[in-house]
């Protein structure tokens, strides 16, 4: 009897854990009410992120596709060169201090963006600040969890959820090596909610990953 409640409460924290994210209430309650179901947990996760729950992070994390940011990919890469590529672990205080004023205000901007972050930690880490290393390092640990706890990527029924499209590439490592080019195929379909599933395969090997809220 024992062992058979510990099976089964294995089981239950394996599905807890892989709980299929449900874009189309998410879309729903962020446009019907953005300062609860966005604004509020964003105030929370910049300041006290592990006060969110998994569920509350869900929220946040996959209804910012569906608010207008002011800070955006294409806004990273323009200033990759300045900026984001000097922080690093290990960096030098000098160009810790040359950088994080602007770094801390393209931060502000979109706290979400995938990266931000982790490299405003390892400014922070280099200027001998470790509350604020430690608190943006908890933010990026954050952001992993919640797309790793987003599914399996097993199945159509449970894909790995992003909400850039560069994440659906990085997230194919688990596919064995393709011997020859056409041996790699994906397969693209559009879904209800407006997201995109890609079936990635190699041989008989699969991952689903579903792209939130489309291209």
């Amino acid at each position: 009897m024992m062992k058979q409640t510990i099976v089964f409460f294995s089981l239950l924290l394996y599905v807890s854990a892989f709980c299929q994210i449900n874009t189309e209430e998410i879309k729903k309650k962020v446009l019907e009410n953005p300062k609860t179901y966005y604004y509020d947990y964003l105030e929370i996760f910049k300041m006290e992120p592990a006060k969110l729950t998994q569920q509350e992070l869900n929220q946040m994390y996959y209804g910012s596709r569906f608010i207008e940011s002011e800070y955006q990919m294409r806004d990273y890469n323009q200033d990759y060169e300045k900026i984001w590529k000097l922080a690093k672990l290990g960096m030098s205080k000098n160009k810790a201090l040359k950088i994080v004023e602007d770094a801390q205000t393209k931060y502000n901007k979109n706290p979400l963006l995938k990266g931000v972050a982790l490299e405003l930690s390892y400014i922070y880490k280099a200027l001998g600040n470790k509350e604020k290393s430690d608190l943006y390092y908890s933010q990026n640990d954050l952001i992993d969890q919640t797309i790793e706890n987003s599914g399996t990527g097993k199945s159509e029924d449970s894909p790995i959820c992003v909400i850039r499209a560069g994440d659906m590439i990085s997230k194919i490592s688990s596919l064995p090596r393709a011997s020859k080019p056409s041996d790699f195929k994906q397969k693209m379909t559009d879904l209800a909610d407006g997201s995109i599933l890609t079936t990635y395969s190699v041989g008989d090997s699969k991952i689903y990953i579903k792209l939130v809220g489309g291209f």
